[in-house]
């Protein structure tokens, strides 16, 4: 097996992954989706607008798992060190990260086959919504603080707010994913799929921890290092860059490196625009906090389900989801952290800005799936726009925000995480480059 199999996909991941501690939520976990994909997608050799697809399928797949909490499962591992409730917090992680990361790679396996219509793929989301329904309320629930809490609970019980947990409903929906794709569909491909995602994504996001808890608590470089060291992103990083190894070793033993890329069956162009609407409306509103969405946060699931249906099934969706999907959320939340958050930015001003930068995203998005690009251009284009969405959020609060410190010290530890962002933008794009033309 090549080690780029594993490098690849295991760096755009850490990268990625990285990136979507930046934005947080299941709007910020498309970033590593996609990188993973196109990662993917070129190992295989697809062109670039199969490329897209696939890069699509997986943001909105990978979206999912960012429903789950886990800053309070985190909590049960390091907020004493060594803590009472250590392997609990550790078994906790790794149940969220084998459902995220499963769930990611059976759809990865899905993408690449053209045996399912759009008829098939709408049952199948149907069906998940309601076995995550019936799993969430088996297993998260009752959830009536401080009286009731569920049995099985990854959280912290005794904090004023114990988070609701999600991840019953999504183990639920992942095990009927797979039973209906490898009883029904014969497609065992999805099944290996999904089952290397689970242990890569229970091993990653528990061992990530692992270090973040050692690191935070044992200072181990010494004081003079610790305030440049983010442990958090140390993990976050440490769970991607295992992850996405986890995947790219499945996608090579699975076969599904060398399937040429799927015809599917798609449905009539008219259903992307209505879907995309239904996405991009309520996604957009939530994002810049708009006063009459208020509550739709809730109910993220559905739109992220329609964003991966659309993808599966349509035939814009592909350059409307790795193009301006990705973008969008990455930008609305910079804009939104600078405007309400930071107050360094006017609204107008940041509202003009990000319908710009759109405006310009969906020109060029549709005009490299038209003229069908390499892949590597929809790479490049991913990995610098996201790489740089970061700088933009962090840069102006430490250049102009009124502070005593000097700009280096201001720099701190969110300055390094922002360099090696940069410098794992130009591994990748070097590993890149060496490749054949797709």
């Amino acid at each position: 097996m090549s080690v780029l199999f594993v490098l690849l996909p295991a760096l755009a991941m850490c990268l990625g992954w990285g990136i979507r501690g930046q934005f947080g939520g299941e709007t910020g976990a498309m970033v590593p989706g996609a990188m993973v994909g196109l990662a993917l997608a070129m190992l295989a050799g697809w062109r670039g607008k199969e490329a897209a697809r696939l890069a699509a399928v997986a943001a909105f797949a990978c979206s999912l798992g960012g429903m789950m909490t886990y800053g309070q499962t985190i909590g049960l591992v390091q907020n004493q060190y060594p803590s009472p409730t250590y392997w609990w917090g550790l078994l906790g992680l790794a149940i969220k990260g084998g459902v995220w990361i499963g769930i990611t790679g059976a759809f990865l396996a899905i993408a690449t086959s053209d045996r399912y219509r759009p008829v098939e793929l709408l049952a199948m989301i149907v069906g998940m919504l309601v076995l995550g329904a019936i799993g969430m309320q088996l297993l998260n629930r009752p959830h009536n603080p401080p009286e009731q809490l569920p049995l099985i609970y990854f959280s912290a019980r005794n904090d004023p707010k114990p988070r609701v947990e999600w991840w019953g409903g999504l183990w639920f929906a992942l095990i009927g994913l797979m039973v209906y794709t490898g009883v029904f569909k014969k497609h065992r491909q999805a099944v290996a799929m999904a089952l290397w995602g689970i242990v890569a994504g229970a091993v990653g996001f528990s061992f990530g921890e692992v270090l973040q808890a050692w690191g935070t608590h044992q200072k181990p470089f010494g004081e003079a290092v610790q305030r440049w060291m983010d442990w958090w992103k140390v993990m976050e990083m440490t769970f991607g860059f295992i992850a996405g190894a986890g995947l790219g070793i499945g996608w090579k033993v699975t076969g599904l490196s060398a399937t040429p890329p799927p015809k599917p069956q798609t449905w009539h162009r008219r259903w992307d625009d209505l879907t995309i609407l239904l996405w991009l409306i309520p996604v957009l509103a939530v994002e810049l906090g708009i006063g009459w969405a208020k509550g739709w946060e809730k109910l993220p699931a559905i739109w992220m389900l329609i964003g991966l249906l659309g993808s599966l099934a349509g035939s814009g969706w592909a350059p409307f989801g790795t193009g301006v999907a990705v973008t969008l959320v990455s930008a609305s939340n910079t804009v939104l952290y600078l405007v309400d958050e930071r107050k360094l930015l006017a609204f107008g001003w940041g509202f003009a800005g990000l319908v710009v930068l759109l405006f310009i995203t969906a020109y060029l998005s549709a005009l490299w799936h038209r003229r069908e690009v390499p892949a590597r251009t929809w790479w490049l284009w991913t990995v610098w726009m996201q790489t740089g969405l970061t700088w933009a959020k962090y840069l102006p609060e430490v250049l102009l925000k009124p502070d005593e410190r000097s700009w280096f010290v201001r720099w701190g530890s969110g300055g390094v995480v922002e360099v090696s962002f940069v410098v794992l933008a130009v591994i990748l794009t070097l590993l890149v480059s060496t490749r054949k033309e797709v």
